[in-house]
């Protein structure tokens, strides 16, 4: 689902607002989610724990020159999906 499906499936559920507001709202959304994975941790119950967590530094090949490139420290998200959602998925089908 793209982020326009996103805002086209909450104007069907939502009729009284407009699509600007509904962008507006998913735009504030998505920034309030990624101050929170900033922050460290977001958890969503029912749904699941979005985390960040710092990877460090590591040595790998360069796949065409095959130099040795030592990569930098970064962040990157995780997340773990409740419980409920595997169950949701499966009813689908």
């Amino acid at each position: 689902m793209l982020k326009k499906d996103l805002v086209v499936e909450l104007r069907k559920r939502f009729p009284q607002f407009s699509k600007k507001d509904m962008e507006l709202f998913v735009d504030v959304l998505f920034e309030v989610l990624k101050d929170g994975v900033k922050a460290g941790r977001i958890e969503l119950r029912g749904f699941g724990v979005f985390t960040s967590k710092i990877r460090a530094s590591r040595q790998m090949q360069h796949p065409k020159t095959k130099k040795i490139v030592k990569t930098t420290p970064h962040r990157a998200v995780k997340f773990k999906p409740s419980f409920e959602v595997p169950l949701n998925v499966l009813k689908k089908k």
